[in-house]
């Protein structure tokens, strides 16, 4: 029997919404739910795939206006279904065109949640060509292929860490490099610490949201987009701030500074041995160290028992966690709280036996020779570089294309 379409209410689609393999947050009935309250969105829609009665696939879809007479229907990460069925891929794809075609629907644009080629930390190559009998699928039924670079649409290259072979984030920790522990223990000793926002605080994400977004040259949503995220998702939208505890960071300094005279007075005062010398020298140029860092936290001019570092969203989703959205105050870089908060949230996946931790749109690839970049922070926790298969577009309406080529656009 051929696969039938139904639109379904967002209730009865998510009761099935996690149950695929590439199951993901912005295929939900929560994301449907936050889209339909977009001005630029016209319609979302809900779509189970039915054979025999049974479910064997569903997405949602987001209708938008196309030069005003047109409607385009998009499949952000989605649909939701077994891509290694290539038949009942194809017999679907041919329902959904012919459900479309029936709504007036002039283009169709389709964005898989799934991995063409993955490379390791060095950029190495691990998996490649994985989707291509997908590929050829959408291919044989006309659709037209593009790898977005500038993921100006939707994310289609990640980088994750899976986390289900280890038995505890201690284990996790154990196989981290030696100056990534160094780092979370230089971070916790200063007291850089973590905690969850509520929705009446969201105004401390957004400040360093936007001014990361500022500086880096990106745009970001409206704060009320955040706030009705937070309303649709519920608990499993983490607002997650880091900062410095500033008391107790300045008890930390002076704590230091304290061990250090009197380490090297011992020093000065005891027998004098030849290594001394350069006992006191290296215990100077600690003191020195955390002097410096005295007066440099002094010269903030901190009013508050509070200095906020660093603020992510993470979507609690389905078998992930996902690095939504986020950003760091450039001034207090130094402090680590972007690194001390992914940390902090690979442990949480953990403790909810999550199979992967997502940092989702990962790019920059080319600046981590040098050290820099996007995805250079995301390497250091160790883990896989995810490129999706890309971009599917299908014209459903021919008068749609002879529009197109008469204004000059392609």
């Amino acid at each position: 029997m051929s696969i039938r379409v139904k639109s379904v209410s967002f209730e009865d689609y998510q009761n099935t919404q996690v149950t695929a393999k590439c199951a993901n947050f912005l295929q939900s009935a929560e994301m449907a739910k936050l889209q339909e309250s977009q001005d630029y969105i016209e319609k979302v829609e809900a779509l189970v795939f039915e054979r025999d009665g049974l479910r064997v696939g569903q997405t949602i879809v987001v209708y938008k206006k196309s030069f005003r007479i047109f409607k385009k229907a998009l499949l952000l990460h989605g649909p939701l279904v077994d891509y290694h069925s290539l038949a009942s891929l194809t017999e679907l794809l041919e329902a959904l065109i012919l459900y479309l075609r029936k709504k007036n629907i002039a283009t169709l644009s389709i964005h898989p949640y799934l991995a063409n080629l993955i490379r390791n930390e060095k950029l190495e190559n691990i998996e490649v060509d994985i989707a291509s009998d997908v590929l050829e699928v959408f291919e044989t039924l006309g659709f037209e292929h593009s790898l977005d670079s500038e993921q100006s649409l939707v994310v289609n290259q990640m980088f994750v860490k899976s986390i289900e072979r280890f038995a505890s984030s201690d284990e996790i920790h154990a196989a981290f490099s030696p100056s990534l522990k160094r780092d979370l223990k230089k971070f916790t000793d200063m007291n850089v610490k973590t905690e969850e926002l509520d929705e009446h605080q969201l105004d401390q994400f957004y400040d360093i949201l936007s001014r990361t977004a500022e500086r880096k040259g990106f745009s970001v949503h409206p704060l009320v987009y955040f706030q009705n995220l937070k309303k649709c998702f519920g608990e499993s939208a983490k607002f997650m701030l880091a900062y410095l505890d500033c008391p107790a960071y300045l008890a930390y300094l002076d704590k230091n500074i304290q061990s250090f005279e009197a380490k090297i007075q011992a020093l000065k005062e005891g027998p004098q041995k030849k290594r001394t010398k350069g006992q006191i020298a290296d215990a100077e140029d600690q003191l020195r160290s955390y002097y410096k860092r005295l007066e440099q936290f002094k010269s903030y001019q901190i009013k508050t028992d509070k200095l906020p570092l660093s603020a992510y969203l993470f979507m609690d989703y389905g078998p992930e966690i996902v690095s939504f959205y986020g950003g760091n105050d450039e001034a207090y870089l130094n402090f680590g709280g972007a690194v001390l908060l992914h940390w902090e949230m690979i442990k949480y996946a953990k403790s909810k036996s999550k199979k992967r931790f997502n940092f989702y749109g990962t790019i920059e690839t080319e600046a981590a020779s040098s050290g820099k970049g996007n995805f250079n922070f995301k390497r250091q926790f160790g883990g896989q570089l995810e490129t999706l298969v890309g971009s599917f577009d299908k014209t459903l309406n021919p008068f749609y294309d002879i529009f197109k080529k008469t204004l000059g656009r392609h």
